[in-house]
């Protein structure tokens, strides 16, 4: 089954839902894994989604040095809302696109649904990487991240958890 827009929204509510039960104390420390605080961690998301939305609707074909907008570290509510103000762009931008239409992405040229898989990882990963070692829940759809596993990690096994196996599959699990 492919990964779909409404995937990519569902992946923005939960990520976006889970930022707004951090304690605020918590927004400008390093998120988990990176050397980066989790309000630019957010912003990253928000950035990564633009990008994806802006090569897929330009149907770009090679890099480009700078491209789309770059968001600022803000206040959670302000930053789960871009998440998902971000997330709904590409995901309009995919439904209006051609299933033949490829565009530059650094590791190749990809698809409608490759962009939407990979918006998925990043506001997984990233959203994921922003809540550990807190009180806020993160607990991904078992079938999107199987969907997304099957897309972007053929490799990776599709017998076990899907979560737990998208993050081995990202260098973030065993």
């Amino acid at each position: 089954m492919p990964v779909t827009p409404a995937d990519l929204r569902t992946a923005a509510t939960l990520c976006a839902d889970s930022l707004r039960r951090l304690d605020a104390d918590l927004w400008d420390k390093l998120a988990y894994g990176l050397e980066w605080t989790r309000s630019k961690t957010a912003a990253h998301i928000a950035d990564s989604l633009d990008f994806y939305s802006g090569d897929l609707a330009m149907r770009v074909q090679e890099y480009l040095d700078s491209a789309g907008l770059h968001y600022t570290e803000g206040s959670v509510v302000g930053a789960s809302g871009q998440i998902e103000f971000s997330a709904a762009s590409l995901a309009r931008v995919a439904e209006a696109t051609p299933d033949d239409v490829r565009a530059f992405h650094p590791t190749g040229m990809a698809d409608k649904e490759s962009f939407l898989a990979m918006g998925c990882v990043e506001i997984l990963l990233h959203g994921h990487d922003a809540v550990v070692g807190t009180e806020a829940e993160f607990d991904p759809d078992d079938d999107l991240c199987k969907r997304i596993l099957g897309r972007l990690f053929p490799w990776a096994p599709l017998d076990t958890p899907g979560w737990p196996t998208l993050l081995w599959a990202t260098g973030r699990g065993e």
